[in-house]
């Protein structure tokens, strides 16, 4: 069989998107910088330090996002309002923004001026709560410099010279700064029966590696490219704007996906809400990336050329609501007997859920390949539940 290809080029939208202004707004007062900044990695959010009016702060560097400061901050800087702004998250829901001018953001030694800046009640959403965070550096500061993210050694290096980083051009790939917040944008091939190019966000904001929007799958499924792997109705985890709709969602097993130079076999995602398809921070993981905005070059200096990630996990996806820990979707089919959307998670693996600590530690590691929870059904009594891991062997799938 020859293998047909299919082209998906994605244009709108991201992380967090409006398109009533222009928030490319600011720049770096800096010339010839280089600064290394340590980081805190924790469940796939890097946390970094930002100095502003001399008061340190705790952001998530976010290039699925624009800058974003907490309602505490604006209260206490007082900046000049630009403009208040409609903005939609990653699943759709809107609120109105204001939009104000940061006078000056220190990122080590060097500052930023200028900087156009959502403010949001980060405090109104438990994921933010518990990591507590003061708001996000997004791309659209970030648009004229250079970015390298070391996970290993917790290490986010600042330049605007190329030539003060150990970059090799054949590990990267063109980027394309997309919108009114420059979001960095690459194509990746993928790879079943068939194969195809799709045109993915790079969102250092976003848990997992990789998310297909439903919108694209919806074009891919003409051709054999995802094998699907389960369906279901529920909800997925919290966006910026709190609890995402109901839906009817895919777990799809992607053969190949390659990045740059970099293979990643059987790929377990499952499709979401956001109109675009997305590459996220777990990517850290197998590699050193570098995002060059300046010159619009996305490098990976990858640990290995070809990774096997053959992991189903355990059949369900977990979700917050009304700040309890609940099922979101439920994949593998004999589960559906046993779980539903909406049933509340009360333990696990011995220990009461305690949400902070699901949200900022590992309490389930990937090596674990038993998971016993006690379960709080919408409807019935108390039960107990012990589910095996899946793998490409045992999941069914072909």
């Amino acid at each position: 069989m020859k293998h047909k290809v299919i082209l998906l080029i994605v244009l709108i939208s991201s992380h967090i998107y409006s398109q009533n202004i222009d928030l490319n707004i600011g720049k770096v007062t800096s010339k010839k910088y280089y600064e290394e900044i340590g980081f805190e990695f924790i469940k796939d959010k890097i946390i970094i330090p930002v100095s502003i009016e001399g008061k340190e702060y705790k952001f998530i560097l976010d290039t699925g996002a624009p800058n974003i400061i907490s309602n505490e901050i604006n209260n206490l800087i007082s900046p000049e309002l630009i403009q208040t702004i409609p903005v939609s998250d990653a699943s759709g829901k809107k609120e109105n923004l204001k939009v104000v001018s940061v006078k000056k953001l220190m990122l080590g030694n060097i500052e930023f001026i200028n900087t156009a800046t959502l403010v949001y009640d980060l405090n109104s959403n438990p994921i933010f709560k518990c990591f507590g965070i003061d708001g996000f550096i997004g791309s659209n500061m970030l648009r004229k410099s250079i970015i390298q993210i070391d996970s290993k050694k917790k290490i986010l290096t600042i330049t605007d010279s190329q030539k003060k980083l150990s970059l090799n051009k054949k590990e990267s790939i063109k980027i394309k700064l997309i919108g009114n917040q420059s979001s960095p944008y690459i194509w990746i091939n993928l790879k079943g029966l068939d194969n195809g190019k799709e045109n993915v966000l790079i969102d250092t904001g976003m848990d997992g590696l990789y998310d297909v929007s439903k919108r694209n799958y919806q074009i891919f499924k003409e051709k054999e490219i995802f094998n699907v792997t389960g369906k279901s109705k529920g909800a997925s985890s919290l966006s910026l704007f709190g609890d995402v709709p109901v839906n009817e969602h895919y777990e799809l097993l992607l053969p190949s996906l390659k990045l740059v130079d970099t293979e990643f076999e059987n790929v377990v995602t499952h499709t979401t809400n956001d109109n675009n398809s997305r590459i996220g921070a777990e990517l850290l993981e197998y590699g050193i990336m570098t995002i060059d905005f300046k010159h619009k070059r996305f490098y990976f200096k990858s640990n290995s050329r070809k990774i096997n990630l053959n992991d189903f996990g355990f059949g369900f996806t977990r979700t917050l609501k009304d700040e309890k820990l609940i099922i979101g979707f439920v994949w593998d089919q004999e589960l559906k007997s046993k779980l539903s959307y909406g049933d509340e998670i009360i333990e696990i693996n011995g220990k009461p859920v305690n949400i902070c600590n699901l949200i900022t530690k590992n309490i389930i590691n990937k090596n674990d390949k038993t998971l016993k929870m006690k379960i709080k059904p919408k409807k019935g009594e108390l039960f107990e539940i012990s589910i095996n891991k899946k793998t490409i062997a045992n999941s069914g799938s072909k």
